[in-house]
């Protein structure tokens, strides 16, 4: 599990993420091969899950958005939080390609982190998540699942990664 950056009790308040414009947003959670496998065992219907390891995209009557699967638009919360992919366990910071360099970036769409851009405790979350990412374990597994490294072009770069 990545150690978050914004408190649960704000993130459940915000209206920003896990809703898409498009069906075939880059901004819907890819998935990595293992949590593919993790969410068939544990019975999540092989139908939510698209053949380029995507999590599908739904309409929720009466919206015009399209919304992650396994959002409640009810209590503002993810079904599967315990098992919340990679990405989400991330977000708002992405893995972003520019080109042959990867980047740890991060989506200026999310509120909490457009105010804390400048304080030590975000730069600090940066050299925690890119010490975190750079490590063995971990660069292998993004180096095996380059569905997770998407080009984002509304994405602040942060840092290099080593991959």
């Amino acid at each position: 599990m990545i150690k978050q950056f914004i408190p649960q009790e704000i993130c459940l308040k915000c209206q920003s993420c896990c809703r898409f414009s498009q069906q075939d947003s880059i901004w819907s959670p890819a998935l990595l091969n293992e949590e593919v496998q993790g969410l068939l065992k544990n019975r999540i219907p092989p139908l939510v899950i698209s053949p380029n390891k995507r999590i599908r995209l739904t309409h929720l009557s009466g919206q015009s958005n399209l919304f992650c699967s396994f959002f409640n638009l009810q209590d503002n919360k993810c079904k599967i939080y315990a098992l919340r992919p990679f990405e989400c366990q991330l977000y708002p910071f992405l893995i972003n390609r520019k080109g042959k360099k990867v980047f740890l970036a991060l989506d200026l769409h999310c509120p909490f982190v457009e105010k804390k851009l400048k304080t030590q405790e975000f730069k600090e979350y940066v050299l925690y998540l890119t010490d975190f990412l750079n490590d063995s374990p971990q660069a292998e597994i993004l180096k095996n699942n380059p569905q997770i490294i998407q080009a984002y072009s509304e994405a602040l770069d942060l840092e290099e990664l080593k991959i």
